[in-house]
């Protein structure tokens, strides 16, 4: 077997498990992003342009995404860890990588509900345990099986899906005829414009939407650079925080 196919699912994996493990939430859901994650596996394999770009196409169709109550909808993470080195592989553009994304996020989001699910039996145990004044027991099911849990539910299906899927893939995509490859490829274009769309409406506050329309006419009229656009909206954010609390205080 390819060797820098082993070392590459094996890295995808034990990225998922450490993006999931909930060090704390700004760490982990940073080190889940699919722009992160397309950068270093585009380090990793020699493509970092390519990497980037599929990696901004996945990070702008997730942007939307919010867990309410806990429940995960789709696992970013899940499908970066799988969609993009597979397209790295065969060769995928990035529009057609996001299609290709999507079950992916999907069986991440089922495997994240299982997690939960497992992980309840672990708190009564704890539970059990504290009554008993057995606290280690109380460590093993509080951190020890939990965290055995998330590496079998994270870790072995990102490694195996890096494995197993790309030559399934390459032999798909040999067999779809260019017209329908380019309708995924169409259809692939326009799931990030459904995610920005998403972020809109969940920030769509009367009181928040001058902003974006003020980053969107900097962009366009001005020809700012991203980069420059995000220093000043991190500025304009941090006043608006400021301005805010004093009125709070006050």
């Amino acid at each position: 077997m390819d060797t820098g196919l082993l070392l590459v699912a094996a890295f995808c994996g034990i990225w998922q498990f450490v993006s999931t493990t909930d060090f704390g939430y700004t760490l982990s859901d940073t080190l889940g992003q699919p722009v992160l994650v397309g950068a270093l596996l585009g380090i990793i394999t020699g493509q970092i342009e390519q990497g980037l770009l599929i990696g901004g196409s996945l990070e702008l169709m997730y942007l939307g995404i919010i867990y309410p109550g806990g429940t995960v909808p789709a696992c970013a993470s899940s499908a970066a860890l799988v969609a993009i080195p597979i397209a790295l592989r065969t060769g995928l553009d990035a529009h057609a990588a996001t299609v290709l994304a999507v079950p992916f996020g999907i069986l991440g989001s089922v495997l994240w509900n299982i997690k939960y699910s497992i992980n309840s039996t672990f708190t009564i145990r704890a539970e059990k345990s504290v009554e008993k004044k057995d606290f280690n027991a109380v460590t093993r099911n509080a951190s020890v099986y939990p965290m055995i849990l998330t590496f079998v539910l994270t870790a072995v299906p990102i490694f195996l899906a890096n494995i197993l899927a790309p030559t399934l893939v390459e032999s798909m995509i040999n067999a779809i005829p260019a017209w329908a490859m380019h309708g995924i490829e169409v259809a692939g274009g326009v799931l990030p414009a459904i995610g920005f769309a998403l972020a809109v409406y969940t920030i769509g506050k009367k009181e928040f939407l001058p902003f974006f329309v003020i980053g969107y006419f900097i962009v366009i009229y001005f020809e700012v650079a991203t980069m420059g656009v995000a220093i000043f909206g991190t500025c304009i954010a941090l006043l608006y925080l400021f301005l805010k609390n004093k009125e709070s205080e006050a």
